[in-house]
């Protein structure tokens, strides 16, 4: 069985991540986390808004 966190980095006006995506990942698995996906949110007009990154670790 696995257990899912998920996390949301908003972008700027730019396009570009308001936080860094690399340490956020090194953060989770230092805890033990693995990166499942990222996935890009987008608007109506195709611009995208926010990634949402989701990590899965193994329960016990």
């Amino acid at each position: 069985m696995y257990e899912y966190e998920f996390v949301n980095i908003e972008n700027d006006w730019h396009g570009k991540p308001k936080e860094n995506e690399e340490d956020i990942i090194k953060t989770y698995a230092k805890d033990g986390w693995r990166l499942h996906s990222i996935i890009p949110l987008s608007t109506t007009t195709g611009g995208t808004t926010n990634l949402k990154l989701i990590f899965e670790k193994e329960t016990h």
